[in-house]
């Protein structure tokens, strides 16, 4: 087993990723114990609100134009996509600056909005840009096959986040703690990466050709037309659930939800984004060579599903037991939460590893209606359990319950299109 991994060019790169992302995670996971009794509930839940709404804008950026940089042979074509999603993410944070002040101006007093919420949106349009060009570097470097400099990057973001957020929250920053934290974090994230291309693409910046930029958006219109509302859509399933949250109950519910997640996504999430990340640079490079994915799907599902196993067990077991003893008893309640919600995270990080399968295939259209079904589970889901039982927990229960058959329907139908 040992040769055949030191063998598989597969394995090396998912092991690349692995590194930075393992130590990425587990800066924010060991200094969790303390960041939980510096911060509270009430702020962790401010933050993830807001958070959300970043992440409204965030994921249509560069119109997902980015997802394209990897897909042509030559550099050529990737450079002048890449230059055209940094100017979709240029205009598209000016239009939200100028939108914002327009708002400040005009309609914002009408809005019962807490005042560091108000003081938070001028910080929306910088947060778009920062998230939407660290998308368009990581999917160049991937193109690139430079995971070393990609697993880098992330220990970076990672250190700049949280140990800012660690530091001022000593100093009793409150919510601006993790605000100031994240952004300085996307900026090392940003900056990591624009050094490293100087360094080792400034040669190539002569292929940008202003002229070819519309040939091109119109190539890849699908990604626009397609692949923006079905992102935006599957953007809702995780951020809709917070503004039902906000709606239906508290901010010590959403930040013990955030947290929850926090937790539960960072071991799963430092093998699925590399297996991930992974799969669609091979993916693509197999199906331009014979066609068939079907191998790497199988491949993928087969390593997420094995490897999430044993911390999906652990989290049904000893959940709150866990996360009373770790982060303090106020928190026993986010370690119910991820209980509850463990099985569908299960089935969405092995969805999620091979989530670039319908783009690679050109079947990304009927991926909206798709995501629409999971909009409505989660619609569905708190809903009912806020308005006839009363009870978040419950309101979880059915969440947990529908979201794991979507995730599995979903699995099944990127087998069956691969397979055809």
């Amino acid at each position: 087993m040992f040769k055949y991994f030191r063998r598989s060019e597969y394995f090396r790169n998912v092991f690349t990723l692995m590194s930075g992302a393992a130590i990425a995670q587990a800066i924010p996971f060991l200094i969790s114990p303390v960041l939980s009794r510096l911060y509270t509930p009430e702020e962790f839940g401010a933050f993830a609100f807001y958070m959300s709404i970043v992440g409204a804008f965030a994921i249509i950026a560069t119109l997902r134009y980015e997802m394209a940089v990897i897909m042509p042979k030559e550099d050529t074509d990737a450079v002048n996509i890449a230059g055209l999603a940094f100017l979709i993410d240029i205009f598209l944070s000016l239009f939200l600056l100028i939108a914002i002040i327009i708002l400040e101006i005009t309609l914002l007093e009408y809005f019962s909005i807490s005042h560091i919420l108000k003081i938070w949106l001028y910080f929306l349009p910088l947060f778009v840009f920062l998230i939407g060009s660290v998308n368009i570097f990581q999917h160049w470097f991937n193109r690139n096959k430079r995971y070393k400099s990609l697993a880098s990057a992330k220990v970076v973001n990672s250190l700049g986040n949280n140990v800012t957020i660690l530091l001022l929250g000593f100093v009793g920053a409150g919510a601006w703690g993790l605000l100031i934290g994240n952004m300085l974090g996307l900026i090392l994230f940003n900056a990591f990466f624009i050094i490293k291309i100087y360094v080792l693409d400034r040669n190539k910046f002569k292929f940008f050709n202003k002229t070819s930029l519309r040939p091109l958006a119109k190539k890849y219109k699908d990604l626009p037309i397609a692949n923006s509302p079905q992102s935006f859509a599957e953007m809702l399933q995780m951020n809709g659930i917070i503004y039902l949250l906000k709606i239906f109950f508290n901010s010590t519910v959403i930040g013990w939800y955030s947290f929850s997640l926090r937790i539960l996504q960072a071991p799963m999430w430092l093998i699925v984004t590399s297996i991930a990340q992974v799969f669609y640079k091979d993916a693509s490079e197999k199906y331009n060579t014979d066609g068939n994915i079907f191998g790497p799907v199988i491949k993928t599902i087969k390593i997420t599903s094995v490897v999430g196993l044993p911390i999906l067990l652990v989290l049904l077991l000893v959940g709150p037991w866990l996360f009373a003893l770790v982060f303090g008893e106020p928190w026993r309640e986010a370690g119910v939460y991820a209980r509850i919600l463990a099985p569908w995270m299960y089935f969405d990080f092995i969805r999620y590893s091979i989530a670039q399968a319908p783009l690679i295939v050109s079947k990304i259209k009927p991926m909206f209606f798709l995501s629409l079904i999971g909009n409505a589970f989660v619609i569905l889901s708190i809903t009912t359990g806020a308005y006839v039982f009363g009870d978040v927990r419950i309101a979880f229960v059915f969440l947990s319950s529908f979201m794991v058959v979507y995730d599995i329907g979903i699995i099944l139908w990127i087998l069956k299109i691969v397979r055809t």
